[in-house]
């Protein structure tokens, strides 16, 4: 296998101050604390379509695919959410410690009443010249990480809002139209079309809305410099800020994309439906969905390597609302989720091991 194929085979997603990289056997969530450190997690990684050759068939993989990097992300996202927690569950350890602290020259015995032991200890962290290269590793063994079970009703739940919103109300929406229009195959496309458009609509909008918030805009930066990074190994380039600030902040392979590919397939494969109850029109439409991601999952990797890539204009277009560009620390970050992936494959970030590794 080429270097630029096996590269090929990382990515990820942003998260809370943080980038999640995976690759093929190893998945690694960097996330940026408030005091400069960097907390790595890493894990080993076999994806669904690995525990079953079956499952890894093409047009099959797809839905299999999907669904593992679902839980895969949701992992990720738990995880910088924790990291979050804990940082503030030691500011409040620590402001509960400096108010029960005694003052100044008083020592503990001389109060009379409570033990030493009995007061929280001052936390303090350290600063060293080069505090925002510090990083605190965390390994995590196969199947020890956040339990499947427990993202299951999450990801229920998201599923169940994305089939009413992206789905059930564009579907409606667009239908209004069946009433006016004379019933035929040219109708039915129209329909489709338009529902399509709606969707996309629907989806650009969500996006507006919360990229005014300021936690969602450092996460499209985290997003941004996840990009650059992979760009940056993918071509072979020392894998540093610098260089990777010089590439584009859209990747062909990016989720963004593969929800525009899946809007445009969905829309040529409901057109070959004229149902016109609405109840069973919602079900063909979701029953279709697992064929609909596998057919777009393989549009997404054709276009990652380099074919086809017509077909994701508009998510690289979509893409522009989705990422932004990043500062060099959060750039850092991305490089050592990157790392920490390739370290768990004994592959390298430098190029000299590059060439002789995998």
């Amino acid at each position: 296998m080429g270097k630029a194929a096996a590269n090929a085979n990382y990515g990820g997603q942003a998260v809370l101050e943080g980038v999640m990289i995976r690759g093929p056997r190893s998945l690694a969530v960097a996330v940026r604390r408030i005091d400069g450190r960097i907390v790595l997690k890493r894990e080993p990684l076999v994806p669904l379509t690995r525990r079953h050759p079956l499952l890894n068939l093409p047009f099959l993989r797809g839905a299999f695919a999907l669904v593992d990097a679902l839980l895969t992300g949701m992992r990720a996202l738990r995880f910088s959410a924790d990291v979050a927690m804990e940082e503030e569950n030691e500011r409040l350890a620590q402001a509960r410690a400096a108010v029960e602290a005694p003052p100044a020259g008083e020592d503990a015995a001389e109060r009379p009443g409570e033990e030493p032991g009995n007061r929280l200890p001052l936390i303090t962290h350290p600063s060293p010249p080069d505090a925002r290269a510090e990083v605190e590793v965390r390994e995590v063994a196969a199947g020890q990480g956040i339990p499947t079970w427990s993202l299951v009703p999450t990801m229920l739940l998201t599923f169940a809002i994305v089939a009413v919103v992206f789905i059930a109300v564009p579907d409606a929406l667009a239908n209004v139209l069946r009433g006016p229009l004379p019933p035929g195959r040219a109708a039915n496309a129209l329909i489709n079309l338009v529902e399509g458009l709606v969707r996309i609509g629907f989806f650009v909008a969500y996006i507006l809305a919360i990229s005014r918030m300021e936690v969602i805009g450092r996460v499209f930066q985290y997003h941004g410099a996840e990009h650059q990074v992979i760009y940056a190994f993918e071509n072979g380039d020392p894998v540093t800020p610098a260089a990777a600030r010089r590439y584009d902040t859209a990747h062909p392979r990016c989720g963004t994309s593969f929800v525009a590919v899946v809007v445009l397939v969905s829309i040529l494969a409901f057109s070959f439906l004229d149902i016109e109850a609405l109840p069973l029109r919602l079900l063909a439409k979701l029953a279709l969905l697992p064929v609909i991601g596998g057919l777009s999952y393989e549009v997404i990797r054709l276009a990652g390597a380099g074919r086809l890539t017509f077909l994701v204009l508009p998510g690289l277009w979509l893409q522009r609302l989705t990422t932004r560009r990043p500062d060099a620390e959060q750039l850092a970050v991305a490089i050592a989720a990157l790392e920490g992936a390739l370290e768990q494959e004994g592959r390298s970030l430098h190029r000299a091991a590059e060439a002789t590794g995998d």
